[in-house]
């Protein structure tokens, strides 16, 4: 028998492209812009932790841009082997702030019935993908999706420049 859908059922996510073979999805309520960003326009401030990718104005505010394949352990978008002249960049809010990922792709929206998705337990792991999930999901061609957590990645970043100060 069929499952029966409802309205409240379902949550919407965006699929990200972190590397060539790693993609994760992120919730649209935290989703708050995509921007195309020429690789000039990132101003990369010494002494910061190094997936930190640096700085750039838009629209009015100075956003901080994290990479996210750095954070993970894979190679920096910005590396010098790694030339692209537009990268994707998903401006998130969490709590009263925004922060800019960089990621090589922006995909597509996903719908994922709520009873389909599961939350992974916070405990220590090595691998550093891991401790930026907040679970994952299957869509509905049943292909299992990693959900990015965008707090994790905010403490993260906060702890790493509490140790560096």
């Amino acid at each position: 028998m069929p499952k029966q859908l409802s309205l409240n059922s379902s949550q919407q996510f965006i699929s990200l492209e972190v590397t060539k073979t790693v993609e994760v999805i992120l919730s649209t309520r935290e989703l708050d812009e995509v921007i195309t960003l020429d690789h000039r326009t990132i101003l990369q401030i010494p002494g910061m932790p190094t997936s930190v990718a640096g700085v750039f104005q838009w629209q009015g505010e100075i956003l901080w841009l994290v990479d996210i394949g750095y954070l993970m352990g894979f190679e920096p978008l910005l590396s010098t082997g790694y030339y692209q002249q537009k990268f994707r960049v998903v401006k998130v809010k969490f709590r009263d702030s925004y922060l800019g990922i960089l990621v090589q792709k922006v995909g597509n929206l996903i719908d994922v019935e709520s009873q389909d998705i599961s939350t992974t337990e916070k405990q220590k792991t090595n691998s550093l993908v891991e401790k930026f999930l907040q679970g994952n999901c299957n869509n509905s061609a049943g292909e299992k999706k990693m959900i990015l957590d965008i707090e994790a990645i905010i403490e993260y970043i906060e702890n790493e420049l509490r140790i560096q100060n």
